[in-house]
């Protein structure tokens, strides 16, 4: 809603409110739910709901589209009540972020597209603005430093150690992986690629030094094309062309939804079990992560027990729990947490 508008519909609430009630009451048809006096806004509640609806569009249509509406309504706004209560539990702890470090975090997104103009593109078809994502950021960046002062200076046992990994071994089996490199082209830039390939077939450029000048792949352009281990399967069309390749191989020209591709395995590694001295510090942080979780999960669902929430949309309410004089809820989180 522009400013005017704000200011048009305060005016008009005042005037009718005073001459029909003698009270203050302003903005009244914005407010959807109230935490500890903190107004959640309707047209906050319903941008998220919009953003949601560009991201998923099929997910609001068919038979119970509007039961599924609803209920993503819901969860998003017991996740608003969830943040406003660890925006309140953190300005009383003295934990803030600066602009800075929410531009920071802003910047690094930003590395990870070739232009500003792609990076833009990218938000408008999560159906974001930049202060949304702003805004984002900064909750998030709240949240973690909160999470982390709950459980500070831990001091994770060698035995917690040797517990978890005896528990979950499969989780630290490391299956057959192909380390790979590419240079990426645009899909309209075959002709720069093959010309590229032939390049490097002829000794005349290193894949890597050709990765570094021609690559559009920005995140990894500058490391000479390396992809690293792969955690997951990459795109079909690149995965097929991998398969196919021994270590020290190089690809063709393969097309992918990214544009023109030229693959080169640089290590082989066969399926193995890793032992606990190569993963002791990975179980660490995972029991450390774990804490913290655990910690701010308990933290929050204190918070929820003694506070006061109004849901003055009635529809927006937990069942058992509508109307606008409602107020300390119970510990129940929002599964959309």
């Amino acid at each position: 809603m522009k400013a005017t508008r704000f200011v048009l519909a305060a005016a008009l609430c005042v005037l009718m409110l005073v001459a029909v009630f003698g009270l203050a009451g302003c903005g009244n048809k914005d407010v959807a739910i109230k935490v500890n006096g903190q107004v959640i806004k309707v047209s906050d509640l319903n941008a998220q709901l919009d953003q949601l609806k560009k991201q998923y569009p099929t997910m609001f249509t068919g038979a119970d589209a509007e039961g599924r509406l609803l209920d993503f309504k819901q969860r998003l706004a017991e996740n608003m009540i969830n943040q406003v209560l660890i925006e309140q539990a953190a300005k009383q702890k003295g934990i803030s972020v600066s602009d800075s470090d929410v531009q920071k975090q802003i910047d690094q997104l930003k590395s990870g597209f070739k232009d500003q103009t792609q990076f833009d593109s990218a938000l408008k078809s999560a159906g974001m603005t930049i202060d949304q994502l702003t805004s984002q950021i900064k909750n998030q960046l709240i949240t973690q430093k909160l999470v982390e002062s709950l459980a500070a200076n831990q001091n994770v046992t060698q035995a917690e150690i040797q517990a978890y990994y005896d528990k979950n071994k499969a989780q630290f089996q490391q299956k057959a992986a192909k380390r790979a490199s590419h240079i990426l082209f645009s899909a309209q830039d075959k002709a720069t690629a093959q010309k590229v390939l032939n390049d490097i077939k002829a000794g005349t450029i290193t894949f890597a030094d050709a990765a570094r000048k021609y690559s559009t792949d920005t995140a990894t352009a500058s490391k000479g094309g390396d992809l690293g281990w792969p955690t997951q399967a990459y795109v079909p069309e690149f995965q097929a062309a991998l398969d196919k390749l021994a270590k020290g191989q190089m690809s063709g020209l393969v097309q992918s939804p990214y544009g023109w591709h030229i693959i080169l395995v640089t290590d082989v590694r066969p399926a193995s079990q890793q032992s606990l001295a190569e993963v002791k510090s990975q179980i660490e942080q995972i029991i450390i992560q774990q804490n913290r979780s655990d910690a701010y999960q308990q933290f929050l669902n204190d918070l929820r027990k003694t506070a006061d929430i109004q849901y003055i949309e009635k529809d927006l309410a937990p069942v058992g729990k509508g109307g606008t004089t409602t107020s300390t809820t119970s510990a129940t989180t929002s599964s959309a947490q």
